[in-house]
Order: structure tokens, then sequence, then C-alpha cells
């Protein structure tokens, strides 16, 4: 019976102490946040597939690009401190990890990744790209005008 009293008195301690020290400071909005937009042109012959991952390690779509077709994805910087976020539904900032495009269906195994400045002090410029896919990579190159 004591070592049941114990246990219980561990757990509780442990759960107590846990649950003390998270920290649910969940940002919304875009509230000093800076916009800027990446625009990616399918200029190749397949059909492509962009995402982003979140610092959750979360895959966010952003789209497919059919040949000869446009994706304009916005997302946020705070400049201050570097961090870019997309917004989900619920308006909350999920910090930018990565962003790629690749092959439809194979996104990640033919990823070409797109640079994001992630540097405080610095104020974000949108991008603008034409990619173009097929055997198996994908070749991008800055769009003639940019934005």
């Amino acid at each position: 019976m004591k070592s049941r009293g114990l246990v219980l008195s561990c757990l509780f301690f442990f759960t107590t102490a846990i649950c003390a020290g998270e920290s649910t400071n969940y940002q919304r909005g875009t509230h000093g946040l800076t916009p800027f937009s990446v625009v990616v042109t399918n200029t190749g012959q397949v059909p492509l597939d962009c995402e982003a991952t979140t610092a959750h390690w979360y895959s966010v779509p952003l789209g497919g690009i059919a040949p000869g077709a446009t994706l304009s994805t916005g997302l946020w910087k705070n400049v201050g401190g570097g961090e870019v976020v997309i917004l989900n539904s619920q308006q909350d900032r999920m910090p930018v990890q990565r962003l790629w495009c690749g092959e439809e269906g194979r996104s990640w195994q033919t990823r070409r990744e797109v640079a994001l400045s992630t540097r405080g002090g610095e104020k974000p410029l949108s991008i603008a790209l034409d990619c173009a896919g097929g055997a198996g990579r994908i070749l991008c190159r800055p769009a003639p005008g940019g934005l």
C-alpha cells in the first residue's frame, strides 16, 4: 500500500512539474509582421507540388502547379528576429523551416529548396522563380523581371 501511495505521489509531482514548465505562448495574426510572397511558375512539362516544413516538422501543402501555371504563396517575416511564418486557418503563426517544390507525387525526393532569408533586421523581399521538373530533379532560376 505504501508503494502505491509513493508511485501516485511521484506521478502527481512530475506531472505537475512538467505542466508548470510548459509555456503556451502562441501568437496569432499578422501584427508586427512584414508580408512577402513566393511566386513559382512551372516552365516545365511535368506538374509540380510545393510544400513548407514548419518548426514542428509538419509539412504544409502550398499547392500543385500544372505546366505553364503559377503558384503564389503569402508568407510573413518578423523583421526584428528574422523568423519566417505561414499562417494557418486560425491565424496561428507557424514558423517555416523549409520551403520547396518538386515533381508531383515525389516533391520531397525531387525537391528544390527555396532560400528564405531568416536574418534579423532584414526586410523580406518577394521571390519569383521559374521552375521546371524532369529526370527526377527540379531546376529553378529567378523569373525574368522578378516581382
